[in-house]
């Protein structure tokens, strides 16, 4: 192992993990590691330098033996509050690993219950448990005593505490956990004065199977929308709007969400009616139900159609092929005064018997045949429904003062405050606060670099498949595939007091490595295919807003850079005389850069906000 470590260890240097030589180190540290006991495993992490220790933690993590997970908590002090930056990437390797089991959770739970040095470390094994929570009850293993525990401690942990930051971190954590027991605790936080509670738990509520959104959900829904028994701030109005219409809305449902059109505040018409025009161009689910609500013209007519604003809410899709599908939204909501309230980007992705065609294109002659058999198997079985969300959200509040501006009805007396929100693969991470409080606020601004702040950054295995086959034949056939991600999403808010602009931006790194192998071993053949796929993207998403006249310019703009994809190919034959034949094949080709479409009021914007450049 530690000879292993000496040869890949500048590929995991930090430079370098945009690049795929760094998933694939990774790859091969995670199958030596695997092989080494719990000394050898100390050895490396001990003798690793700063720059690449967080990445020697995620390959550990990762390793999920009983050695790996013995060595982490051995090698981590959590009651040292300097060490966060180790202690959270360890935290979410386990909240993203592929073969979580009771032990596991069990050392989280045994953690949450010791002394912790770091607040938001706190805050970070509990969420991080919620994942955890998740994965095991979806491999039938809900009833375990651990299992059962942590589920007891997250249910009850909101109502427990009057600790602000305590109840988030709970309502996270159920957001994780996704258990149908905790759908009437989200619905009771869904209605609270606590803005940021309410967020959380309709955005919870937003992920659950449709089949699992009663009728008493639904009229808490409308109520918060309608604010039928408070007023509500507006971010918290638009996502319980974003719950109605993914939850198979009914006509009166949709009919008065059109009828509110109008008497809602300036910025949120624009943004509702945005949204509406979305669901209808991109033939959501919804759609259906909405054009049939549209063809009453009291709720479908000029004056509801025709209201202007900055807002919006727009969906495309990054890639459409017979192989994979990838859609991506962005939802934009300002407040009265111009000023961001909430930026929305989600990322989804779907692949059904991808890998099918990709591994049988390269097969020819008669002999494959088993191979083309075996794959279509593994496809069938293991990658015919592969799907994955990714979610970054920007929120902002309390930011009138700095223009003297008049705050929006209900927003009134919040407190400055500018924040960023990943949910990664289905695993929502710990939110990053940009600043907190106007005193804080006004220490960033003349203190501001223009460097993003770091949200997630790392190592992540997202593939782990390992299997023997029995074939009719009577023959057993190995099958493996893994696949690694280095990641980095950032995000930054500028704000020039004297230029009269502010500026956000979400910035998205990675480079993918997926590798497979299947093989036949007989008494006196040994054969076999290996595969493997590596690219490096990035995506960036950045809004630019001028307010030195009114109504403020804003300018969104979503860019894909240029980025290499490679596959290769490999078939191997030996036989028991020691002679062999390998053929090889690869593909190498360049995908240009580009920047995705969104509305044309956009662009119209865009055009001006940068008319010096154009």
């Amino acid at each position: 192992l530690f000879e292993h470590w000496q040869a890949v260890k500048k590929q995991l240097e930090p430079a370098s993990l945009s690049k795929a030589t760094a998933p694939r180190s990774f790859l091969g540290l995670v199958q030596s590691i695997r092989k080494a006991s719990k000394d050898e495993i100390l050895k490396v992490l001990k003798s690793a330098s700063k720059t690449t220790l967080p990445q020697v933690v995620d390959a550990v993590t990762s390793s999920q033996t009983p050695a790996s997970l013995d060595a982490m908590l051995e090698f981590l002090n959590f009651t040292d509050g300097k060490g966060l930056v180790l202690q959270e990437r360890f935290l979410y390797a386990c909240g993203f690993a592929s073969h979580p089991n009771e032990r596991m959770l069990q050392a989280l739970l045994n953690i949450a219950k010791g002394k912790i040095g770091s607040t938001d470390i706190k805050e970070s094994v509990v969420i991080i448990m919620g994942a955890l929570v998740r994965k095991l009850c979806l491999k039938g293993s809900c009833d375990l005593p651990t299992v059962v525990q942590v589920k007891k401690m997250i249910l009850e942990g909101p109502e427990s505490t009057q600790v602000e930051s305590e109840v988030q971190m709970y309502l996270l954590a159920l957001k994780n956990s996704l258990l149908p027991e905790a759908i009437p605790i989200l619905t009771k936080f869904a209605e609270s004065e606590v803005g940021s509670y309410s967020i959380i738990a309709l955005t919870a509520l937003d992920r659950y199977d449709v089949s699992l959104i009663n009728s008493k959900v639904k009229q808490t829904v409308n109520r918060v929308y309608h604010q039928n028994r408070r007023i509500y701030e507006k971010n918290v109005r638009a996502a319980a709007a974003d719950v109605i219409l993914s939850s198979n809305p009914s006509y009166i449902e949709v009919k008065n969400l059109l009828l509110s059109i109008g008497n809602l505040p300036h910025e949120m018409n624009k943004y509702m009616l945005s949204k509406i025009q979305d669901i209808l161009r991109f033939q959501m689910p919804a759609s259906k139900i909405v054009r049939k609500a549209l063809e009453d013209m009291i709720s479908h007519n000029y004056d509801r159609f025709a209201k202007v604003g900055s807002s919006s809410a727009f969906s495309g899709f990054m890639a459409q092929s017979p192989d994979v599908t990838s859609t991506y939204s962005l939802d934009i909501l300002y407040s009265g005064s111009g000023i961001l309230r909430r930026s929305n980007m989600n990322i989804y992705g779907s692949s059904q018997g991808s890998m099918l065609h990709g591994l049988q294109v390269h097969t020819q002659g008669h002999t494959n045949f088993i191979f083309i058999l075996l794959k279509s198997w593994f496809v069938l079985n293991m990658c015919s429904d592969i799907d994955f969300a990714c979610q970054v959200a920007i929120e902002a509040q309390g930011l009138e003062s700095l223009i003297a501006a008049t705050a929006d009805e209900g927003e009134e007396d919040l407190e400055s405050f500018a924040g960023m929100s990943a949910l990664l693969f289905d695993v929502q991470l710990r939110p990053v606060t940009f600043f907190k409080g106007y005193s804080d606020l006004m220490a960033k601004m003349f203190s501001m670099t223009g460097e993003p702040m770091n949200v997630v950054k790392g190592l992540i295995l997202l593939t782990d498949h390992s299997e023997v086959i029995q074939l009719q034949s009577g023959l057993k056939a190995s099958a493996e595939f893994q696949g690694g991600l280095a990641i980095d999403i950032s995000g930054g808010m500028e704000i020039s007091l004297w230029y009269r602009e502010s500026k956000t931006s979400v910035n998205n790194r990675g480079a993918l490595v997926v590798t497979g192998n299947v093989t036949v071993d007989m008494d006196f053949l040994r054969t076999g295919v290996e595969v493997s796929f590596e690219t490096e993207a990035s995506l960036d998403f950045i809004t630019t807003v001028q307010f030195s006249e009114y109504p403020f310019l804003v300018c969104m703009q979503m860019d894909k850079a240029g980025f290499p994809v490679s596959d290769y190919f490999a078939r191997y034959d030996s036989v028991s005389s020691g002679k062999s034949i390998t053929s090889r094949k690869g593909k190498k080709q360049h995908v240009p850069g580009s920047e995705f479409p969104l509305h044309q009021e956009n662009s119209n914007m865009c055009k001006r906000v940068f008319e010096s450049s154009w």
